[in-house]
């Protein structure tokens, strides 16, 4: 088994994440996350923030709203 220090956290970059296009994971250099496609840099707290955002895209995709619900929002 690995050791903790060997580990990378791997995570998806959030600008393309958030324009939809999910193929690309942002590199993690001296705790600082970039992404080679867009050139997005940085750390994963500002990372975890934008996908909190991006998480609000999403938020009733598992509701059924009808046409009376919407026109009341």
């Amino acid at each position: 088994m690995a050791s903790a220090d060997k580990l990378k956290k791997i995570m998806r970059c959030p600008v393309c994440f958030g324009r939809d296009i999910d193929v690309l994971m942002c590199h993690d250099e001296n705790a600082k996350h970039y992404c080679i496609k867009c050139g997005f840099n940085g750390e994963e707290s500002e990372v975890r923030a934008m996908y909190l955002d991006i998480k609000k895209k999403f938020h009733w995709i598992s509701k059924r709203i009808t046409l009376e619900e919407q026109l009341n929002l």
